[in-house]
């Protein structure tokens, strides 16, 4: 190994707390200037999701499972928790509308309303 190379830090997840290198392929949050974790902290791709995903496939054409890697569990965790709340809020032919979407655009609707501030 090259002398002026070292290995990467260690971190812990802010998340999940499991161990993360602090790298591209291992922190989500590599790079950002500033850090958006305390000192030691970083986010695994498990709770943070996997940036690369969005490159291979345009999001329309994922699959659930594909959106859900992507996303990340930490990500996935806030949009599912906000699908139910929606839900009891349409009226019942609205509710079954929006059940029967694919996952897609379940997190596409919840996320337009987090960014409109109607949701939280």
């Amino acid at each position: 190994m090259n002398a002026d190379m070292k290995d990467p830090e260690l971190l812990t997840c802010t998340c999940c707390g499991g161990g993360v290198y602090d790298t591209p392929d291992q922190n989500v949050s590599y790079g950002e200037v500033p850090s958006p974790h305390d000192i030691g902290y970083g986010l695994c791709v498990e709770c943070g999701g996997d940036r690369k995903i969005a490159a291979e496939k345009r999001v329309r054409n994922m699959t659930g499972s594909e959106i859900k890697k992507r996303l990340g569990w930490a990500a996935c965790t806030f949009f599912e928790a906000r699908f139910g709340i929606l839900q009891k809020r349409l009226s019942p032919k609205n509710g079954a509308r929006f059940s029967a979407l694919s996952y897609a655009k379940k997190v596409a609707i919840v996320a337009r309303l987090v960014e409109r501030g109607v949701m939280i």
